[in-house]
């Protein structure tokens, strides 16, 4: 399901697609006087300008808009580089609050300003994103620390943003291409974003959690400089994607980090059950030794056990998709299927998850390439023919999100992974803490 036309359609949007429309109008009459060097370069740059007006305009927007851009620049199958560049902004450089606002926020959340709270406090954002800015900040001891503040009234302003697109979505909804179920959830992820109190918690967890993973590093919350709109945490070493791959580093490292990544993925669906579930390029932070840092846990979905539990069996199944057993499998995770419904995800397991998890563990050797561009395609087509057939589960809404973050994440560091072996191993870990539990009780 896609609720593009809904997050970003509006009377100022409409003046951005009449931008953008007008952009390329103008290169497809240009092109009938360009040599190919010139309608190459022309090509590019039409991209580039439409992908500025596209992301200026999401920047105003901020909130779930901003989000959907955000996941949009995750799509290097389908969206033009130049795109891609404008829109991975998105991520960690939109416009902060004016200082003052700022300052006028903190205090109201907190009770003090940030020099009677902190050492040193940087008023001018680090990052800044749809729902709050990032500050650094020392604290009294001495320890740097990371301060968001969330924007003054974000929360009225998602739910009014969500009101618009339940109206707006009235005949998708009757369709059956707009799940309300979906859009439920959707809404109540991102409104649960706009509790720090909340996020604190998560963070917390995955501290506990993810202590088997040594090279995750997940920041320390500070309960006492924190509030339901202020955030104080540690500062988590690292660098941002691009940052990382400018470095130029080794196939070995990528290998590393991808498979890293991987695992940090299938250990919080198939053990934790919960997932860090805001995938894009700001929240991970890659260091040279191969440490990955996990930031920004507004996002996290946690799953139910039975769901996870019948995951567990899907995974890396030896027989036939078409079997009576595997349809059996899938109705407990999914519920009752149309057999359109299930032929679709019959086919999206044959076509796609066949390839890049061979079940055979005689397999488990061999590394699958991510920098294959086939496969993400692959994903995709199969991913809109469920869209066509009107599949929605909403449980499976942030673990597909989280899941096409990882795989482009994967593409991106052209990064080689013995995925078969790494879920194999989180299934042993997770069957291995159920027997361990079974024997306590």
């Amino acid at each position: 399901m896609s609720l593009a036309p809904c997050l970003i359609a509006g009377p100022r949007t409409e003046l951005a697609t009449a931008g953008v429309t007008g952009s390329y109008v103008g290169y497809m009459v240009q092109r009938l006087f360009l040599g190919e060097e010139g309608r190459d370069k022309k090509r590019r740059s039409t991209h580039a300008k439409a992908g500025r007006q596209i992301r200026d305009e999401l920047l105003l927007l901020r909130g779930p808009a901003m989000k959907f851009g955000q996941a949009l620049s995750l799509h290097t199958d389908i969206l033009p580089e130049e795109w891609l560049a404008e829109l991975a902004t998105l991520q960690m450089e939109a416009p902060g609050m004016h200082r003052s606002l700022a300052l006028a926020q903190f205090k109201s959340s907190l009770g003090r300003q940030p020099d009677e709270v902190f050492k040193r406090f940087d008023a001018e954002p680090f990052a800044a994103a749809s729902l709050g800015q990032v500050h650094h900040a020392t604290r009294r001891d001495g320890t740097p620390v990371a301060v968001r503040i969330q924007y003054p009234n974000i929360r009225t302003s998602v739910e009014n943003d969500f009101r618009w697109v339940r109206t707006m979505s009235k005949p998708m909804q009757v369709s059956g291409h707009a799940d309300k179920r979906a859009l439920d959830e959707l809404e109540r992820q991102i409104l649960a974003e706009t509790d720090y109190v909340r996020e604190a918690a998560n963070i917390e967890f995955f501290q506990v959690g993810l202590q088997p993973l040594d090279f995750v590093a997940v920041p320390v919350v500070y309960r006492d400089e924190s509030t339901d709109q202020v955030l104080t945490m540690s500062v988590v070493p690292g660098e941002h994607l691009e940052t990382f791959l400018a470095r130029k580093p080794s196939q070995q490292l990528r290998d590393e980090i991808g498979s890293r990544l991987f695992e940090l993925f299938y250990f919080q669906v198939v053990v934790m059950e919960a997932l860090h579930a805001d995938p894009h390029w700001g929240n991970y932070l890659f260091s040279r030794d191969g440490t990955i840092g996990l930031v920004d846990f507004r996002c996290v979905k946690y799953l139910n056990h039975a769901f996870v539990e019948n995951l567990r069996r899907l995974y890396l199944y030896p027989g036939r998709y078409d079997s009576a057993e595997y349809q059996r499998l899938l109705e407990a995770v999914n519920g009752k299927l149309r057999p359109v419904v299930q032929r679709a995800v019959i086919n999206f397991a044959d076509r796609f998850y066949r390839k890049v998890y061979p079940p055979d563990a005689d397999d488990d050797k061999q590394p699958f390439d991510f920098s294959d561009t086939s496969f993400m395609r692959d994903f995709m087509r199969e991913t809109s023919r469920l869209v066509r057939v009107k599949y929605t589960l909403p449980e499976h809404i942030f673990v597909t999100r989280a899941e096409i973050g990882l795989y482009t994440t994967l593409h991106r560091l052209k990064a080689r992974v013995l995925t078969s072996a790494i879920v194999r191993r989180c299934v042993a870990k997770r069957m291995a803490r159920a027997a361990s539990a079974q024997r306590a009780v």
